[in-house]
């Protein structure tokens, strides 16, 4: 028999492993209660009109993480552990912490290979590794889960399979996928919806718009959400509007706001609805329609975005920039952070610079002045302000003033590019490139040019070999008469070769820096002028000539290079068909450095340089095998208060694209520093970057 003292301590053995396993359940079920909580926040964030951030929600899952890391630190043997290493890398995946999230999903796996939360982790893996853009792995991952044993997560995993499909633009088989998920899939399946949202969205971007519009009837049929029936509902309209069908697509916006649960997508249904009126030109009532925005959404995207598309109209149709400035600034003090905001603060500064660069043309008093600022203005246009017939028109003014300088090639190029890109106008586009072929076959522009209407040019591909010969003996040390006379022969037998100005350049150079032959450097130089005058070769010998060029510097521990006396050594690379961005400049305090009574720190100027004017950088013809990652060359700069390029040297990258980096930035014009209204000199730094050839 048992005395009452062995039952009493028994009893207390069962009330102390009962109270064990309360504080083990206890602590993970915090972390599962505040993963509820942090799960909550996330869709509430989500919502039209929620002032919640990202930054709310992440936090809260980092509570998660803390509490669930608790039970695995205290609680090692207990058996919540699994779900403690679940709950951790599902926090991490919310907080976009993916590699830290794949870290907690294996462990499970490798920890605990019979627990019944192995499927939901690789599920969760193969999100994981989707959101890394580790495609193949997640494909694996989600091909994994048994359908017999998960059904559930099985359909969760192929419609995610045919998401990847979709996001990969494969929209053929992504439809072919959400068909499959869709004869998986009883009647009332929860996920109904989104596969056939994905049907439709696959065929609208296929251009299918009927069957687009079948698909969303499906949806629409299946019983979705609220966000699924309202983003539906949305897609239907902007099909209705590819199709031209504005006053269908109104209708369909019209419906959003009579359904009660989704008025609260009201702003931005008024937004798709202004955009109609203003598709059917009736401007009025598309700006009294986002005033109303702006007034009942006040400082929220939807206000930011109502202004925005008000400073559009004023822009575009009323030619009011004043008042488009004006919109354009109410966005961005709406809500600075949302995309309008960005967008219009943007613009603003796009039209400011219009405005800058049409008074910098008109006011030139020599017609060559105002090139520069009307291939900005062309620029600013095209790739800026998407307008494309005043970008073909300004080109085209800029032509008829540069058709005997440098600008000639760029413009012809420009609009070329135009014809063919923007207004698909094939027959002008061959026009306009034939015609810069024809007048300037030794520019890059013309090269590419040539591309485009795949003309081989035999001359360019043996003026190549004749003076990549050249460059061989010049390497390997052999006197500059014996490969002086090849480089002679290129000029000769292949003027219009792209190589010709290169060699006759290469001439000119020996004779200046490795013969001391000057009479005959100033000789051949001229010659390069004369012959090539709207290659960047000429500018380089005119300034020669002149006495006002840049010696280009001898790369770093590398006195032998035979870079260093050579002409840029490569055919020169096809102009790039955006405009070139003024890179971040940065300042710093020369200690060393020549000193003026203008020059002053980048840190005191008011205004710092600007760049409007420069080429892209042509790759050297010696690094080609290097590799076919584009190739940055850190270059400081001396910009004088007339804005030219006094003096120049590398900082940093590869001692081979030297040369190349210093040849490029010769030309660039700045607009020069200011401080009280003066022009300053001041040194910046400049990344020159170098893209591959093709």
């Amino acid at each position: 028999m048992f005395s009452l003292r062995h039952i009493i301590l028994l009893l207390l053995c069962v009330i102390a492993f009962t109270s064990c396993k309360n504080v083990y359940y206890n602590t993970f079920y915090n972390a599962k209660h505040s993963y509820q909580i942090a799960e909550q926040t996330r869709k509430e964030s989500e919502t039209p009109g929620s002032r919640l951030t990202p930054a709310v929600y992440r936090e809260l899952y980092k509570r998660v993480i803390a509490k669930a890391s608790a039970v695995l630190e205290l609680y090692p043997k207990s058996k919540w552990v699994d779900n403690a290493l679940l709950l951790i890398g599902k926090a991490f995946y919310w907080r976009e912490e993916h590699s830290d999230a794949l870290v907690k999903y294996q462990e499970l796996q490798e920890n605990f290979p019979n627990s019944e939360l192995i499927p939901e982790a690789i599920y969760w893996q193969g999100l994981t590794l989707w959101a890394l853009n580790r495609t193949e792995e997640a494909r694996y991952s989600f091909s994994y889960i048994d359908e017999q044993t998960e059904p559930e997560l099985f359909a969760l995993a192929n419609l995610a399979l045919a998401e990847m499909e979709a996001e990969s633009q494969n929209y053929e088989s992504a439809i072919e996928s959400y068909q499959s998920l869709i004869t998986q899939l009883g009647k009332k399946h929860k996920l109904l919806s989104h596969a056939w949202q994905g049907i439709g969205n696959s065929h609208y971007k296929l251009g299918r718009y009927d069957e687009a519009l079948k698909a969303y009837q499906n949806v629409l049929k299946s019983k979705p959400k609220a966000d699924i029936n309202f983003e539906t509902r949305v897609q239907i309209g902007t099909t209705l509007e590819e199709q031209g069908k504005l006053d269908e697509a109104l209708a369909a916006y019209n419906k959003i706001l009579k359904i009660k649960r989704l008025r609260i997508y009201e702003a931005e249904t008024q937004l798709k609805q202004a955009n109609v009126f203003r598709l059917k030109e009736q401007y009025d009532t598309s700006e009294d329609t986002y005033q109303n925005v702006v007034k009942k959404y006040p400082r929220s995207k939807y206000s930011a975005e109502a202004y925005y598309r008000m400073g559009l109209i004023s822009q575009q149709v009323h030619k009011d920039l004043e008042t488009a400035k004006e919109y354009f600034e109410k966005s961005s003090k709406e809500n600075r952070q949302s995309d309008a905001g960005q967008a219009a603060l943007q613009r603003r500064k796009d039209l400011m610079s219009l405005e800058r660069y049409r008074l910098q043309a008109d006011d030139a008093k020599d017609p060559q002045k105002a090139i520069v600022p009307l291939l900005n203005l062309a620029e600013l246009y095209l790739f800026n302000l998407g307008e494309i017939d005043s970008a073909l028109a300004t080109y085209q003014h800029a032509l008829t003033l540069a058709d005997t300088t440098l600008f000639a090639p760029k413009a012809l190029y420009a609009i070329g590019l135009i014809y063919g890109d923007s207004l698909k106008n094939d027959t002008k586009a061959r026009e306009t490139f034939q015609q810069l072929i024809d007048e300037h076959s030794n520019t890059p522009y013309a090269s590419d040019a040539r591309k485009r209407l795949q003309l081989n040019r035999t001359d360019d591909a043996l003026a190549e070999a004749r003076f990549l010969e050249a460059e061989n003996l010049k390497r390997e040390g052999v006197p500059p008469n014996d490969y002086i006379p090849i480089l002679q022969q290129v000029a000769t037998e292949y003027p219009k070769s792209l190589y010709a100005p290169q060699a006759l350049f290469a001439v000119a150079w020996a004779y200046e820096n490795d013969l001391d032959q000057l009479d005959q450097a100033k000789s051949t130089y001229q010659q390069v002028k004369d012959l090539y005058p709207l290659t960047r070769f000429a500018e380089i010998a005119d300034e020669k000539l002149s006495g006002d060029f840049l010696e280009l510097p001898k790369p770093k521990e590398a006195p032998q290079d035979s870079t260093l006396k050579t002409p840029p050594d490569s055919i020169a690379e096809a102009p790039k068909e955006s405009p070139q961005t003024p890179p971040k400049q940065t300042g710093f305090k020369s200690a060393d450095e020549e000193t003026a009574p203008d020059l002053i720190d980048l840190s005191e100027a008011d205004e710092p340089p600007e760049l409007v004017s420069s080429r892209p950088p042509q790759y050297p013809e010696s690094a080609k095998n290097i590799g076919d990652k584009p190739v940055t060359v850190v270059v400081r700069l001396l910009i004088a208060k007339d804005g030219r390029v006094k003096k120049a040297e590398p900082l940093s990258g590869p001692d081979e694209f030297y040369s190349a980096a210093i040849l490029s930035v010769v030309k660039y014009r700045f607009r020069p520093a200011q401080k009280a209204d003066e022009a300053k000199s001041v040194w910046i730094e400049l990344p020159i970057v170098f893209q591959p050839p093709n």
